[in-house]
This record gives structure tokens, C-alpha cells and sequence, in this order.
């Protein structure tokens, strides 16, 4: 499956750097979404729920093509998003993003 994705990033004000938090996909093929962080009971974590819960409550899911590029804006005013990534996979969602995302932590993204 091809999925494309972004790394949500916020800053580390003891480290003065912004670190890789969590990772937003979207699958290209069937326009599934969905959303992994690290920590699951942090404010983005909780925000980027918000966000599907409210796709999938309001009857809007699949998400539209636009969805990554809307939400990529939408950091908060301590994080940023990276670029969008498109790539192809033969790995599950949850393998996916768990594994690109320990990527980004150690640097490697």
C-alpha cells in the first residue's frame, strides 16, 4: 500500500531542539487515516484524536485528499510538522508508524 505521512515534532526547551513525537498517515489507496505518538496521554496525542474522532463522528471518513497538507498547518505554537512522505509499504498501519517513527527519534529520518 502507498501511505503518505508526516512527523509531528515539538520543542524540547531544555534541549533547545525540536524532537519527533508522533507520525499522522494516510493511505493513498483507500484514504484511511490514522495517528501514533509515543506518549498517549500528551496534549498532541490527544488534539490529533480529537481530529479523527471528529472525522469519524461527523460521518467524513476517509478523510479527503487534503487532510495531511490542512492538518501539516496546524502545529501548535511549541511544535512543527515535517514535509509530507509519500511511501510504499507492505507493513500494517500500526507497524508502519511505529517503526518510521523510532527512525525519526534516533536521528535516522
Amino acid at each position: 500500500m502507498k501511505l503518505r505521512y508526516f512527523i509531528d515534532y515539538v520543542l524540547n526547551e531544555n534541549e533547545d531542539r525540536f524532537i519527533p513525537v508522533g507520525i499522522w498517515i494516510q493511505n493513498i489507496d483507500d484514504l484511511g487515516a490514522d495517528i501514533f505518538y509515543q506518549d498517549d496521554d500528551s496534549d498532541e496525542y490527544w488534539e490529533a484524536t480529537f481530529v479523527i474522532n471528529r472525522l469519524v463522528e461527523s460521518r467524513s471518513f476517509p478523510p479527503p485528499l487534503g487532510f495531511l497538507e490542512y492538518h501539516q498547518g496546524q502545529a501548535g505554537y511549541k511544535g512543527m510538522r515535517s514535509r509530507i512522505f509519500e511511501e510504499e509499504t507492505d507493513l500494517g498501519y500500526d507497524q508502519f508508524m511505529r517503526k518510521t517513527l523510532k527512525k525519526f527519534v534516533a536521528g535516522e529520518g
